[in-house]
């Protein structure tokens, strides 16, 4: 048994131990405590950059997508503003030129369809070295516009616009008897009537065709010297505007003060031989039975090639909406279409637009 002296020294020198090991445990906690720190400073200071990253990325690519939207609305400009030059320039050769030169038009024609051919053809790789696709797209809507003009055009002309020419050709014909021969005056677009002359609507008779269903009017133009058995050379006509008999209201057939009239041009009259299945159809055979039925009906005498008449009191003003019709249909057409290859270009030109990579941006 030891004495209670060096008991309380060993006590002693065990809790020291204690105290020195707990002294040196402190430093390596403070370590461990300042390394886990600093892992999470770093960890946070890298999503913190990430975060960053990705908005600046963001950023970026909000930027070059409006630059790309910019870029796309220039090359859309450029490929419906250019590649709708061949509508423009047929339309214009339709209204202006063909009348006067179908060979020049079939040339010129011709001239724009082998750019585009052309355009399709170079934008081959094989063609030029490299794949090109905006020649391609561009030689795709430079053609389509130019069959968009031909047929636009096309239907335009001889629908309205042969008339126009034509009636712009022949001549004016004043103090015009109802007895004289029409066939002195063949040149002859407008009419001016004497005095005597009139419209005899008394006399008017409507001949309902069975097979359009069109009740074709006619009604003769006589004066004071006319009688019975004189030829009736100018019959002013009309469809679905007068009763099958003695009532006629076609024109300005109702005032009476009217002395002017305007030809009615025939197919043979305003196009080549070849094309006149295109213009509106020859209504003169229809006309003639009107005016054999008016025969048979009042006893009177047509001539061997009656003239037929539009009874208006301004034929000039009739001429000219040959003309305005056609002008204004053009346009009413043409600002839609041009609408849709715009909207169409605008997208074929988003494909185009070179984008840069993503991953740049990042490193």
């Amino acid at each position: 048994r030891r004495p209670p002296q060096e008991g309380w020294r060993l006590v002693g020198r065990q809790a020291g131990g204690c105290q020195a090991s707990a002294a040196m445990s402190f430093p390596a906690d403070s370590m461990r405590q300042h390394r886990a720190k600093q892992e999470v400073h770093t960890e946070r200071d890298r999503l913190l950059k990430g975060a960053d990253k990705r908005n600046d990325l963001k950023r970026f690519m909000s930027s070059d997508v409006s630059k790309d939207r910019a870029r796309a609305i220039l090359i859309a400009t450029g490929l419906s503003v250019l590649g709708m030059a061949p509508y423009a320039a047929m339309i214009f050769l339709w209204f202006r030129v063909y009348y006067r030169s179908f060979v020049q038009v079939v040339i010129l024609a011709s001239a724009m369809a082998l750019v585009g051919i052309l355009f399709c053809i170079g934008s081959s790789q094989r063609m030029l070295g490299k794949d090109r696709r905006w020649m391609r797209w561009f030689g795709g809507i430079w053609l389509q516009s130019l069959a968009g003009g031909l047929i636009v055009g096309f239907f335009l002309y001889f629908r309205h616009l042969a008339y126009f020419w034509k009636y712009e050709e022949m001549h004016t014909y004043t103090n015009v008897a109802a007895a004289q021969a029409s066939s002195a005056m063949g040149d002859g677009s407008n009419f001016l009537f004497t005095e005597d002359s009139r419209l005899d609507p008394v006399r008017a008779v409507g001949f309902k065709s069975r097979w359009t269903g069109k009740t074709y009017c006619v009604a003769p133009v006589v004066d004071v010297t006319m009688n019975q058995a004189n030829d009736i050379y100018f019959w002013a006509i009309g469809s679905d505007c007068c009763t099958p008999r003695a009532q006629f209201f076609c024109d300005d057939a109702a005032d009476f003060a009217t002395r002017s009239a305007l030809r009615v041009l025939e197919p043979e009259d305003v196009a080549r031989p070849w094309m006149r299945w295109a213009v509106r159809g020859a209504n003169y055979p229809k006309y003639i039975e009107a005016i054999h039925l008016q025969e048979a009906t009042y006893l009177t005498k047509a001539a061997a090639k009656p003239t037929l008449l539009h009874w208006t009191r301004d034929p000039v003003k009739m001429i000219n909406s040959y003309y305005t019709i056609p002008r204004d249909l053009c346009v009413q057409v043409s600002l839609p279409y041009f609408v849709v290859v715009a909207i169409v270009a605008y997208f074929v030109a988003w494909t185009l637009v070179p984008r840069a990579k993503s991953e740049g941006v990042i490193r």
